[in-house]
């Protein structure tokens, strides 16, 4: 691959990258950190038949931060590292209130609900490709979306009282 191709690939996929990593793990330097990772371990390990680079760098992503979390011993703790979000940084990527009230209300979904939300309304993964990403099968991915969707409805009209 031409280094003018990978350049390409990352000015125009790196922001979304970071954002999931970030959306994870909740620290905007091990966000930048393993956005680096995963686009060094992506563009080397990249198949030679793969239909998809930007669900190709969203699956690395997910392996790289989770392993992150495996290395740490912190990965059982995810729901704990909530209070740590770096707020001032995420007010900084989130301009509007509308905006700002729903990622809050997503932080407050369970992990597996955070991360299939994120990948489809912020990315726009559907279903099967979400599946194929996070190696949840299909039928989980549809069930998780449905109520991941109820709870966020609810966590929204909850803030607004």
């Amino acid at each position: 691959m031409a280094n003018n191709n990978i350049d390409e690939i990352y000015q125009e996929h790196s922001r979304r990258i970071f954002l999931y990593i970030f959306s994870l793990c909740h620290d905007t330097h091990v966000a930048e950190d393993l956005t680096q990772e995963t686009f060094v371990k992506a563009i080397v390990s990249l198949p030679k038949d793969c239909g998809s680079v930007l669900s190709w760098l969203y699956k690395v992503a997910s392996n790289l931060t989770y392993d992150y979390f495996r290395a740490k011993k912190r990965y059982s703790d995810i729901e704990a590292q909530k209070d740590l979000i770096d707020f001032s940084f995420a007010d900084k990527l989130i301009a509007s209130e509308e905006y700002h009230l729903l990622y809050h209300c997503i932080q407050k979904l369970e992990e597996n609900e955070r991360k299939v939300i994120t990948l489809h309304y912020f990315s726009g993964f559907k279903q099967y490709e979400i599946a194929a990403i996070t190696g949840i099968s299909y039928s989980a991915v549809r069930v998780i979306a449905s109520r991941a969707r109820e709870k966020l409805k609810k966590l929204i009209e909850e803030e607004q009282g």
